[in-house]
């Protein structure tokens, strides 16, 4: 399925920091976020996010693929890091396929 650019705000949780992040593009398997902290790759991470149409908030668990320094600082973010989600839920596969058909 298509990445489709569109900044989401998220929330993190990875190695006891916590810290606001935003989708630079996303897709089905994964995400670019915008990070203002630094995570290496291999690490895990807990992105939690309110999916259209859901009560209360949604956790997917990923692992941090790649990281890299921003060539000009966004505001606070400081680094773009490449995500794969590790699991979807059927209920937020469901909600993704439809927010990625109506934002492509």
């Amino acid at each position: 399925m298509n990445r489709v650019r569109y900044p989401l705000r998220v929330s993190c949780i990875g190695d006891y920091k916590v810290f606001e992040a935003e989708t630079d593009n996303f897709s089905f398997s994964g995400a670019c976020l915008l990070s203002p902290v630094e995570v290496s790759a291999g690490q895990g991470l807990g992105i939690i996010l309110k999916l259209p149409g859901k009560k209360g908030f949604s956790v997917i668990p990923a692992e941090v693929l790649w990281s890299g320094i921003l060539d000009s600082e966004l505001g606070e973010y400081k680094y773009r890091l490449g995500v794969r989600y590790l699991y979807l839920s059927e209920d937020q596969q469901r909600v993704f396929e439809e927010m990625l058909k109506i934002l492509k």
